[in-house]
């Protein structure tokens, strides 16, 4: 193999990789996604279940608290009031998790879904927080 057959191989990489870094995130298709670890993530709550598929994002304590984890589609940390895990009475979680879904289905968490990282952006906490 050439020296130019080497560098003409590594360009091509180096374009492909910057090809996909360029590429565009589709915002509707990371919601509906989100919505999805979403959705896994009440049914596994509800049942019981200690582990959920792409992580776990409820859990509960003995003292009736719910530490609530959500992570993107890549697993990144979503970012609540500044914190990646946020902490609800049980009671209130219907009502958290229905505010989460609707500020998904606004866009709200856009920034973060859409970035290469989460980063820099924040829903705030009071947008959850049961009234």
């Amino acid at each position: 193999m050439s020296l130019k057959d080497l560098i003409d191989g590594a360009a091509s990489a180096a374009g492909s990789v910057a090809a996909v870094a360029a590429d565009p995130v589709d915002p509707a298709a990371e919601r509906s996604a989100l919505l999805d670890k979403l959705h896994q993530a009440r049914t596994a709550f509800d049942m019981n279940q200690s582990t959920q598929s792409g992580g776990q994002w409820l859990a509960a304590d003995d003292a009736g608290r719910v530490a609530f984890t959500p992570t993107r589609p890549d697993c990144q940390p979503m970012v609540i009031g500044g914190q990646a895990v946020t902490f609800w009475k049980v009671e209130e979680l219907p009502e958290v998790l229905d505010a989460f879904e609707a500020a998904i289905n606004a866009g709200e968490l856009d920034p973060q879904l859409t970035g290469s990282t989460p980063a820099g952006h924040s829903l705030p906490l009071e947008r959850l927080a049961p009234r």
